[in-house]
């Protein structure tokens, strides 16, 4: 009887039996999804600042900084560097304009007659933009007379980013100690506000958690807040001081990835100047 012959066992080389290792290739694909997922995510973010990017050069037509020229005598009134006639008959609810000074932050500021939540994911021309517009809520008169008023913006992704993303930099004590206003502009006015204090603070509707309005201990209470913020992150100016005529706004954006907390920027209102 002849002797059957086996076929001789060929040894896969280390490098075929890793591809064939069910490991091997849930972590190679594990990682393959992870990978395109960035890129996506990347790609995301680009876009979603580049056409806020669009949106404000677009915006800076209703703005001109050189028709803010100094006040010279008390009959000569300033002039408003903002359109607002160009700018409302753009959008009737965009009616107010802010800047601060070393920021990228010089934008409109609306309020919707219908919908609180409209602008924070709509442009100045009511289009749908994820970086949205800078906003303030129904709650909020519209002349900033109340004792303290909500002005909402985005931080978006890119460290130079449009919105609120800038407001960021007085996290830096040299940064806030050397710009100490922002501005307000209204059709017929110029109000410059006193940055006293900057902090980050937890997520609450701060409009909808005290009243202002009618309870004296509430403001009392937020105004304390504001100028000894209880954060490990924070930059307060010294020897500001508020009461119940006071007229403060607060400027409020996120931070990217933690959705509990706000990062809030604070001034008080110094000067109210008429312009032509």
């Amino acid at each position: 009887m002849s002797e059957i012959k086996k076929e001789p066992v060929v040894e896969q080389p280390e490098q075929e039996k890793k591809r064939r290792n069910p490991t091997f290739i849930i972590i190679v694909t594990v990682l393959s999804v992870l990978i395109l997922a960035g890129l996506g995510y990347l790609g995301r973010m680009w876009y979603l600042d580049y056409a806020s990017e669009k949106s404000n050069e677009q915006l800076q037509t209703f703005y001109s900084s050189t028709t803010a020229a100094p006040q010279t005598t008390q009959a000569q009134l300033k002039e408003n560097p903002v359109d607002f006639k160009a700018l409302q008959q753009s959008n009737e609810e965009l009616y107010a304009w802010i800047e601060v000074p070393g920021t990228r932050v010089n934008y409109p500021i609306a309020q919707s007659e219908a919908d609180d939540s409209f602008y924070l994911h709509h442009d100045y021309l009511k289009n749908y933009l994820f970086a949205g517009t800078i906003y303030t809520e129904f709650c909020n008169k519209k002349d900033f007379s109340d004792p303290v008023t909500l002005v909402y913006g985005h931080n978006m992704y890119a460290s130079e980013g449009t919105m609120f993303t800038t407001l960021h930099s007085f996290e830096d004590k040299d940064f806030f100690d050397s710009h100490k206003t922002f501005t307000i502009y209204l059709p017929g006015r110029i109000l410059t506000y006193n940055i006293f204090s900057a902090f980050k603070y937890d997520n609450r509707h701060i409009m909808n958690s005290f009243d202002f309005e009618h309870g004296t201990k509430d403001l009392v209470a937020f105004q304390d807040t504001m100028l000894h913020p209880h954060s490990a992150l924070k930059n307060v100016r010294e020897g500001v001081s508020l009461d119940e005529k006071s007229k403060v706004v607060v400027l409020s954006t996120c931070f990217l990835g933690d959705k509990s907390v706000r990062f809030l920027v604070c001034g008080v209102l110094v000067k109210d100047e008429p312009t032509k």
